[in-house]
């Protein structure tokens, strides 16, 4: 492609997901839904013939960049150090809100007559939550330090890691061609992580250590934008995702550097690139390839995800609140609180769809529950939490 078509792609798609995220942001719902409708958007028919070939292999080279920035990111907000002091009522709302959307996922597609994988990996993306909604509601009604916030977020950070084993496990089985690879991974997989661990505490602190004297942030981000994707390239010579290489050099990173104003400036700016600039493309793509056309012979599956989804959540919430003698209201909370979705289930679903381990219909149910649970969960989450604030003041 030309670079003037380049530009001219970069130039519309960013537009749009900025126009209609910003639009559902200030209606208080996630940026996410509005960069999968601009995807959807761009996608359709008679808008779709203007993207050659390349534009659409060009739109989905930077959203394969922009997940591996999206897994960097995770893995630097994912405390290493945090999990062995995480309560047992996050750890059992986290266990829970993921274990019971799996099984009725899988139970449920089972049923339908899909094969094991298939259903697995339905599970999985029923089962994986995004808290960064819930997080900026906490925030706004000065609940975030509170025990349920604390709650909600410490297990929000237990399903992260959930998601990112899933994530690798599926990618194994892509790469290794079936379930019984797996058995052939971990070597591989503890010889990148035991380099990668030794190539940080080495270089990592030094390093950052010589570029914070500059006072300059740009270096901190650099160094940290040059090493994850060192880490990255490390991991394609064992035969491992990128996806998974940006996830283990995020998680090097918060450990090895110790000064935490370095580390919030890293993360304050590769959240700004990496939610500004690349990873709306992925949900473009997403978007893309979401047949809107499709929607009303797909309601069969739809509304079961939709319901799954929620329901098993929900489910989850209420067994933690009954074991540790919770209010109602707080159960409720916990339930909405780990509901959205939006990130890393995508990841997962798309990976799947290209590589044939579930059809276009699925990918799209998917895609499908994904914008709705992305919608309800935080109108739900901020009805109850008012309930709960009007009740407190009584």
């Amino acid at each position: 492609m030309l670079m003037e078509s380049i530009l001219t792609i970069f130039t519309v798609c960013l537009t749009v997901a900025f126009i209609l995220s910003e639009l559902f942001y200030r209606l208080g719902y996630p940026r996410v839904v509005g960069h999968i409708l601009a995807g959807v958007f761009l996608g359709l028919p008679f808008i779709r013939v203007y993207f050659n070939r390349g534009a659409l292999s060009f739109i989905q080279y930077l959203g394969d960049l922009g997940v591996v920035f999206l897994l960097l990111l995770v893995g630097l907000e994912v405390r290493v150090h945090h999990l062995k002091r995480v309560s047992k009522r996050a750890f059992y709302l986290a266990f829970l809100g993921y274990l019971i959307p799996l099984v009725l996922g899988f139970s449920f597609m089972r049923l339908l007559g899909f094969d094991f994988l298939t259903a697995v990996i339905v599970g999985i993306c029923l089962a994986i939550s995004a808290e960064a909604v819930t997080t900026d509601i906490l925030l706004e009604y000065d609940m975030l330090k509170t025990s349920l916030g604390s709650t909600i977020m410490e297990a929000g950070m237990i399903d992260d890691f959930l998601g990112v084993l899933s994530l690798a496990a599926v990618i194994a089985v892509v790469q290794g061609g079936g379930v019984t690879d797996l058995t052939d991974i971990p070597g591989d997989f503890l010889t990148f992580i035991a380099l990668s661990y030794l190539i940080g505490i080495l270089v990592l602190p030094r390093a950052a250590k010589a570029v914070w004297k500059e006072k300059s942030e740009a270096a901190v981000f650099s160094l940290a934008v040059i090493f994850g994707l060192f880490i990255v390239m490390l991991s394609n010579i064992f035969d491992l995702s990128s996806v998974i290489g940006a996830f283990v050099a995020g998680v090097i990173i918060q450990i090895t550097i110790k000064n935490r104003r370095e580390e919030k400036e890293i993360v304050d700016s590769l959240s700004t690139v990496t939610f500004g600039l690349v990873v709306p493309f992925f949900f473009i793509y997403v978007g893309m390839n979401f047949d809107i056309t499709m929607v009303g012979d797909l309601l069969y599956l739809i509304v079961p995800f939709v319901f799954l989804g929620l329901s098993g959540k929900i489910v989850a919430a209420q067994l933690t609140g009954s074991r540790f003698h919770m209010h109602r209201l707080d159960r409720g909370l916990m339930g909405w609180g780990i509901n959205p979705r939006g990130a890393v289930e995508l990841v997962i679903a798309n990976i799947a769809r290209v590589n044939n381990l579930i059809s276009d219909e699925i990918f799209s149910a998917i895609v499908a529950m994904t914008i709705i649970a992305a919608v309800v969960s935080p109108i739900m989450f901020r009805r109850t939490l008012r309930k709960r604030t009007r009740q407190a003041r009584h």
